[in-house]
């Protein structure tokens, strides 16, 4: 357990990360300090696989397939933001096609997750570059490598 996030690491192939919980955390506390109003609590990451996201996916997407990264905001009523799940072969077959580490791109999905939990979204395109930028910016802090500029989108 860390101060915003619990990671639970369904799949263990994810250990191979290495530095994910402590650079998400960071990446997380600093999203959190630049919006005006977080949501309190503790955020679950679940470090799972394409199977599990799949089915995630299907039942409360109604996307028959994997994807990389899904966020679960919970009720406003509730007194946490909500949960977010990646799924490792996705995961890790983008980190090898961009070149970066496995850690560096599941820093991004996780920073993604969060600000989705807190409200931000990339449907329009003014949400979108709000999003990006701040993503971007929080990401080239910690010293990983632009997504946007490396095509590397959620």
């Amino acid at each position: 357990m860390t101060g915003f996030l619990d990671f639970v690491v369904d799949d263990d192939r994810w250990t191979a990360a290495d530095g994910l919980a402590d650079r998400a955390e960071a990446a997380a506390t600093a999203a959190l300090a630049r919006i005006a109003a977080p949501r309190p609590g503790v955020i679950v990451v679940m470090l799972t696989n394409d199977d599990t996201v799949h089915a995630l996916n299907q039942r409360f997407r109604d996307k028959d397939k994997p994807t990389n990264v899904l966020s679960f905001p919970a009720p406003e009523s509730e007194a946490y933001p909500g949960d977010v799940a990646l799924a490792y072969e996705t995961c890790a077959r983008e980190a090898e096609a961009a070149g970066k580490s496995l850690a560096d791109h599941g820093v991004h999905l996780v920073l993604h997750g969060v600000l989705h939990l807190n409200g931000y979204d990339h449907e329009e395109e003014g949400e979108a570059a709000e999003m990006e930028a701040l993503e971007s910016a929080i990401l080239t802090g910690l010293g990983i490598t632009d997504p946007y500029l490396a095509g590397m989108e959620p």
